[in-house]
This record gives C-alpha cells, structure tokens and sequence, in this order.
C-alpha cells in the first residue's frame, strides 16, 4: 500500500491544482463576457470531448503499461496549462483560447482516470481495494473543495495568471511522485494483448465484455438512469437557493455538500466494505431518492443544505464500493476498456440533464405552481410558487425516477445475485522485485495508430 499511498497523495495535490484552474477559468470567462451562455459552453468543453474519447482512451490504456499511460496524461496536463500560463502571463488570452485549453485537459483526463483506476487494482491488494477506492474519492472530494476555497480567495489577488501558477506547482508534486513510483513499482503484470490488432476493433470490446453479463450490464443501466434523475437535482440547486436567499446561502450550501462527500469519503476509506455491495449501493441510491423528496416538499436553504450533505455523502460511499465490484469483477487485461466505457454511460448523463433540466424548470414546472397555474392548488401548496416553486416541484418528479430505478434493479435476479453468480477475475500475477525502469517511457503503440459529482 505504500507505493498507492504515494502516487495518491500526488494525483491529490493535483487534483486540488486542476480545481483551481476550473473554478478559477470560470470567474475568469464570466468576468470577460457576463455572459452565462459563454460560461456554460466552457463546462461543455471541458466534459464533452472526454466523454466521447473514453472508449478509444480506455483501449489504448489496456495497450500501454498504466503507469506510463498516467505519466503521459500528467505531462500532457501540465504542457497545456504552462501553455495557458504563457498567454495570460504575454496577454493574449482570449475566451475562444479557454475553450480550446478545456478540450485539451478533458482529452487528457479521458486517458487519466482509466489508467489511474486500472492501476490500483494492479499495485493494491484486493482486501484493501474498498479502502483505496474510498481514499481516492477522498482526494477528488477535498480536491473540489479546496479548490473552490482557494479560487475563490485568491482570484481578486493573484488573478488567474497566480491560480494557474498554482496548478503547475501541483502538477510538478504530480510528476515527481509519478516518476518516483515508476522507478519502485513491480513490472506491470503481463496482459495477454495482440498489439497488432487493429485498434478499431478494440474500441467496442468495453462494451461487449459488460453486455455478455446481465448482472453489469444491469448495474449499468442502474447507474445511467440515477445519474440522469439526481444530475436534474444537483444542476438545480444552486438556482433554488439563490432564488430563496443569495450568495451567501449558496456558498454554504455548497461547502456543506462537499463536507458530507468528503466525510463519507473518510468513513469508507477507514471501515470495512460492505459484505453485500449491490445491497449497499441500492441502500444508498433509495436514501438518496428520499432525500430528493425533502428537499423539493422543503424548498428552504436548510433542506437543500441537510439533502446536498447527505447526497453527496452518499456518492463518496457508492463510488468506492462500485468501483471496488468493478476491479474485481473484470479481468486486467479489459479493464481499460471496459472502465472507460462504464464512465462514459455514466458521465453522458451530464449534459443531457444540464439540457433539460433549466428549461423544465423554468417553462414547465413553474406556471404549474404559479398562482392560477393548474397545480397551484395541490402540490403547488407543498412547493410554493415562482422560480424555487417551480425547481421544488422537479425535485418531486425526479423522485419517483429514482425510487423506480432503484426497485427495479432490486427486482433484477442478475443484478441482484452479480456477487454470487459472477466469479472474480484473476488476481494480478505475485509481483517480482522491482527493476529500473526502461529509459524509453514512450507507451508501445503501433504509429497512428475527461464539475459534477456522478456515481460511477
């Protein structure tokens, strides 16, 4: 566990770095333009483009050694911000050059997070995958909010040319701890992989390894169905509570949120995991649904404070142990591929509930509670009216999405006894004693040849 403990704490310091960049970058383009479209089209280009890459991401990493799949992103990362930092520092920093630095790191996020999630399940025992999964939940968690603290204090000093200083420093800790650990981790363990085979062939093979097994292909669907109901609850809240109250009570109800991430976080990185986890994970999903429901008949700062804490706390617990069934339910060899494509059902969600959710809210669900409106006089009662009546009364419909998914899959025999019924993958092979690594760190690949919490 040393070797995951060193490479975790600087994939963390990063973390909090690539945070700073993100909140930081978002100030930056509403302070240029005030324009809400420009600031929405920043998040789409930092989420799209990694979405639509995981696939060919996850195939190329099950053909590279991990470690130097996560060298190759952390340069790639730090190369485009230095480059950022450069044109801020000359001057010449336009809101179109934003856009483009965005898709650059969501590409090279696209390769990080399966090579990083690959390789924990090579370097960490199986008996403390559980703990390693909850830790680096843990880091994204802290990552965010401190981030957000550091962004948000130091932008009116240090500017963004200081926060993405800042973000190199932590990519610097990133890369030494890389490099420090490839030259003290074990030889990856052989993976019996044609690199001669086309590419092209490969990029659905993800795919092809869930959809031959009912119990994660219906984990799956689980996951695509929760993300799209709770994206709808969690893109909403911000305007509920400005609507309600201001600034103020959305930066509390935003540090309270990510509190109750980073304390399940710490609770799931120190206990035992569960013995049932697709009990737990569907435990998990019935209470965050309820909480849904509390916070739509609320409609008050306090509920939606009391409900983001716990739903968030909720998404630290779910995605440690998920990602725990995962590692050990998929063989080494497909993991790349097959985690790239579990990430990429789970994050298109995103932006389909960012698409619908404001225009619902705003167009349909609101003149219903209005006064006059035809609920007005039955839940409208429950919700209120205007713009907090109308988002409450969203709320109230994403429960029932939620509530359903999570019976359904219960109800689901393949999904529900996937422990039982699927065997373990193989274990990584014993490592033998470490050797220095290869002077040439370039992956062997033929020539030519991816901020909203989500469970996964």
């Amino acid at each position: 566990m040393r070797l995951f403990h060193i490479l975790w704490a600087g994939q963390a310091v990063s973390l909090i770095g690539s945070s700073v960049t993100a909140f930081g970058a978002g100030i930056w383009v509403y302070d240029q333009t005030g324009s809400p479209t420009a600031f929405t089209l920043m998040v789409l280009a930092a989420t799209l483009p990694g979405i639509v890459l995981l696939p060919l991401a996850g195939a190329l990493v099950d053909r590279w050694d991990r470690r130097r799949a996560m060298l190759l992103s952390d340069a790639g990362t730090a190369t485009v911000t230095l480059l950022a930092l450069a044109l801020v520092s000359a001057g010449l920093f336009a809101v179109w050059q934003v856009y483009v630095v965005a898709v650059l790191l969501s590409v090279f996020k696209a390769i990080q997070w399966p090579a990083f999630s690959a390789l924990v399940g090579e370097i960490v025992p199986r008996e403390h995958l559980s703990k390693a999964n909850g830790r680096v939940g843990l880091a994204e968690a802290v990552g965010e909010v401190l981030g957000a603290v550091i962004a948000g204090s130091l932008y009116g000093v240090l500017g963004l040319r200081g926060l993405l200083l800042v973000d190199v420093l932590t990519f610097t800790a990133a890369l030494g701890t890389m490099l420090w650990s490839l030259r003290r981790m074990p030889p990856a363990p052989a993976r019996d992989r044609d690199r001669s085979a086309p590419l092209t062939g490969e990029l659905s093979a993800g795919w092809r390894y869930i959809r031959a097994r009912p119990g994660l292909s219906g984990l799956l669907l689980f996951f695509a169905v929760n993300n799209f109901g709770m994206q709808w609850v969690i893109v909403l809240v911000p305007p509920l509570v400005l609507s309600l109250s201001g600034p103020t009570a959305y930066g509390i109800v935003e540090a309270v949120g990510w509190a109750g991430m980073v304390i399940g976080g710490a609770v799931i990185s120190v206990t035992r995991e569960p013995r049932h986890r697709v009990r737990a994970i569907l435990t998990v999903a019935a209470v965050q649904a309820l909480l849904v429901v509390a916070m739509g008949a609320g409609h008050a700062v306090w509920t939606a404070a009391a409900g983001m804490f716990g739903i968030l706390a909720g998404y630290a617990v779910t995605n440690a142990v998920t990602a725990t069934l995962w590692q050990r339910k998929t063989p080494q060899e497909v993991q790349g591929r097959v985690f790239a494509v579990r990430r990429m059902i789970a994050w298109s969600a995103q932006p389909l509930a960012y698409a619908t959710a404001g225009p619902l809210a705003q167009f349909v669900a609101t003149p219903l509670v209005n006064p006059g409106g035809p609920l007005a006089g039955s839940l409208g009662q429950v919700t209120g009216g205007g713009t907090a009546g109308g988002i409450a009364l969203v709320f109230l419909a994403a429960a029932p999405l939620l509530l359903g998914i999570v019976v359904f899959t219960a109800l689901r025999p393949r999904v529900r006894l996937l422990e039982q019924e699927l065997p373990d993958a193989p274990a990584p092979a014993a490592p033998t004693p470490a050797s220095p690594p290869a002077a040439d760190l370039t992956p062997a690949v033929t020539p030519g040849a991816a901020p909203q919490p989500t469970s996964v």
